[in-house]
């Protein structure tokens, strides 16, 4: 395994990247069964049932080491600070290209609903739905700052949580900040003292937001995302 994400991070960063990001949202995904769990574990000690305590406990074993795991990939796959900064720049560069007819083949439904667990590589954002309320969104940095803006509104508090919390932050950089000059491409927050770090891939907006609607006890499949145009095929 170590040979492949060493070949996979020289090679094809842009893939190991990809991986990376994967990972993360499975890892996230795992985390968010734990309260589940650890809520059967409350009602099998309220009814008495010993043998299901020790099995539920056994499965909560379980899925720490497997989370370790996936931890240690993911570390692993980690790329360069410049070379994933690169690849970053490149994939932002499609929110900036021009609404030209040759790309009217590439278009979407609009109002076709996605979830956060879709892969967003080479897509462009329509929008998103949060509160049952859609939002119109010219690209992903505007997705991710304006579901901030939507969240803090709901309840400020628990956003600027964020700040200091090591489970909403990136491993070598910080998503959410009161120092601009501590991330890359920051952006304030209406209505908080908090700025974020906009210079992130699709999916990794895709990401971090599904890590702040489970902060908030938000149900992942109630936020929706609507995409404008999909450049996949421009790049196979």
């Amino acid at each position: 395994m170590e040979k492949l994400i060493s070949f996979l991070k020289t090679e094809f960063p842009k893939d190991a990247l990809e991986i990376q990001e994967c990972i993360e949202l499975l890892n996230q995904c795992i985390g968010g069964s734990v309260k589940s769990i650890k809520d059967a574990l409350g009602r099998a000690f309220d009814n008495r049932d010993y043998t299901k305590m020790s099995n539920i406990q056994e499965m909560l074993k379980t899925v720490d080491q497997v989370q370790e795991k996936l931890e240690e990939y993911t570390e692993r796959l980690q790329l360069d600070e410049e070379i994933e900064e690169d690849i970053l720049n490149d994939d932002n560069s499609i929110d900036e290209l021009k609404e030209l007819p040759d790309y009217d083949s590439l278009r979407v439904d609009q109002n076709i609903p996605y979830t956060l667990y879709d892969d967003y590589t080479y897509k462009r954002p329509a929008g998103f739905e949060i509160f049952g309320v859609r939002q119109d969104a010219k690209d992903w940095k505007d997705v991710f700052v304006s579901t901030c803006e939507a969240l803090a509104k709901k309840d400020r508090a628990t956003f600027e949580t964020f700040v200091n919390d090591k489970n909403m932050q990136g491993r070598k950089v910080s998503y959410f900040c009161k120092d601009p000059k501590g991330i890359r491409a920051p952006r304030k927050v209406d209505g908080t003292d908090v700025f974020v770090m906009t210079n992130m891939s699709a999916n990794q907006v895709r990401n971090v937001v599904e890590r702040m609607l489970r902060k908030y006890g938000i149900k992942v499949n109630d936020y929706k995302l609507f995409l404008k145009a999909d450049y996949t095929a421009r790049h196979e």
